[in-house]
């Protein structure tokens, strides 16, 4: 879930690389634990790790930004490996054409996948609630964590709150943030099943086409065109059921 460290500087930033505080790395030590016993045993292999991950996340600084300065130089922190290749790419644009010589330096984004974990797992035992609650803790410091909006998405989903998770989707694909657009399918996907829940089957239509668009072979957007032209064709709605995307079983909101 996490990165390893990188950095990219200019010779004349020959400066000490930011470095995580020795409590960072040990709570980074628990994420890594609780990641493997996941990876083996899905959520019943996370149980005994909660406790410590919410300790753990009560210890996040207020400052925990996904890019942040830290001694002079650009510290990223990023879950996907693709997004930290993008964020350091650009930074290096930005600092060659300002003249400056700052550095960038990518670090684990330890706190933010410990809220995108323990979420997982509330929205996955539907504690839609406090799965909100650990998201919106660390979206202080993240605004632009595109994953943990799209979880955010998944609980208000699974709290029945259809037009508040239409608007995050809405206020996620109207950012133009690199990364945000680099990963507008998920929120196509989470919009369009706002919509068939809300009744408004044409836009769920399209925003599900909208994310074919984008990846042609997402399963899920065709199944959920398939139940789109059910329900036209006069079929019976089905109860949703919200999937963390997390989950091992499925990503997205399935039926």
């Amino acid at each position: 879930m996490t990165t390893g460290p990188a950095t990219a500087r200019t010779p004349a930033a020959a400066v000490a690389t930011p470095q995580m505080s020795r409590q960072e790395r040990q709570d980074h030590d628990r994420l890594m634990q609780a990641n493997q016993d996941f990876q083996r045993r899905g959520y019943p292999g996370l149980a005994r790790h909660l406790p410590a991950l919410r300790q753990a996340l009560d210890r996040m600084p207020a400052d925990y930004g996904q890019v942040a300065e830290q001694d002079g130089q650009n510290v990223v922190r990023l879950t996907d490996p693709g997004d930290v290749v993008v964020m350091m790419i650009a930074l290096s644009a930005t600092a060659q054409k300002d003249g400056a010589a700052k550095g960038a330096t990518a670090l684990p984004n330890v706190y933010g996948d410990m809220a995108l974990m323990l979420a997982s797992d509330a929205v996955e035992a539907r504690r839609y609630e406090e799965g909100v609650a650990y998201l919106d803790r660390v979206l202080k410091a993240q605004p632009k964590n595109w994953l943990l909006l799209v979880e955010k998405a998944a609980a208000l989903q699974g709290l029945g709150r259809w037009d508040e998770a239409l608007a995050l989707s809405d206020a996620a694909l109207a950012d133009n943030d690199v990364l945000m657009i680099l990963h507008r399918g998920p929120f196509h996907r989470r919009r369009g099943f706002s919509l068939i829940e809300l009744g408004r089957l044409d836009e769920a239509k399209a925003a599900y086409e909208a994310a074919l668009q984008i990846d042609a072979d997402d399963a899920n957007a065709k199944r959920e065109l398939d139940y789109i032209s059910q329900l036209k064709a006069g079929a019976p709605p089905t109860p949703p059921q919200v999937i963390a995307p997390l989950s091992p079983t499925s990503a997205p909101p399935t039926r």
